[in-house]
């Protein structure tokens, strides 16, 4: 179960290295041995003794078992808060993706939304408990929980069930309705771009370790 009250925040954040090896669960130890590196090395790109140049992220991400791939940058907008709320709310320019684990996690909420509600933990393979946790983060939430909890084609799918405020519905419809409307990509497309790499939107959890 993921606990949002116990994650670890660090001053200094995980090098990409780290983070790869750590949400792949191996030790130092085992990167540098799949790399062909040493445990030292490892650990000083890790710390920011040392700066791998690109090449060698590549090779060590490679043998964490990932891809170093682009990923487009979020950016929220701040909406005034609406009538009867306590809050402003924000809404992003793009929707995004993250892992199918988290996606379905246990998660410590409290439930805003409902003061008399006293239930803490919310199952988000749980569909009614999803769509609970959706509504408070769109309505109440800071751009950090957007991340943590939200998965654009699982908001999609939520869209026409949530219960929002007018002014939420009709600042987010715009973007939810551009996501609807984008054209598929056909099997011709996949024929002829058969030999590149397309890169997934993924946000990647790792424990407090």
């Amino acid at each position: 179960m993921y606990d949002a009250r116990v994650t670890k925040w660090r001053v200094t954040p995980r090098t990409i290295i780290e983070e790869a090896r750590l949400a792949t669960g191996i030790s130092q130890s085992e990167l540098a041995e799949r790399a062909g590196t040493s445990q030292p090395t490892i650990s000083a790109y890790e710390r920011g003794k040392k700066t791998p140049n690109l090449a060698v992220t590549e090779r060590l991400l490679q043998a964490a078992g990932w891809n170093l791939a682009l990923q487009p940058r979020v950016t929220f907008t701040g909406h005034p808060t609406p009538p009867g709320h306590r809050f402003p709310f924000y809404v992003p320019d793009r929707l995004w993706r993250i892992e199918v684990s988290a996606c379905f996690r246990t998660i410590h909420f409290v439930d805003l939304l409902d003061e008399d509600c006293h239930q803490i933990w919310w199952d988000l393979s749980n569909r009614a408990d999803r769509k609970r946790v959706y509504e408070n983060v769109l309505t109440y939430s800071s751009e950090e929980s957007f991340v943590l909890y939200v998965d654009g084609a699982l908001l999609i799918d939520l869209w026409d069930d949530l219960d929002l405020a007018e002014p939420i519905r009709e600042a987010w419809a715009p973007l939810i309705d551009a996501n609807r409307a984008a054209p598929a990509k056909t099997d011709a497309h996949f024929r002829h771009e058969a030999t590149r790499r397309e890169t997934v939107d993924v946000v990647g959890y790792v424990d407090g370790r």
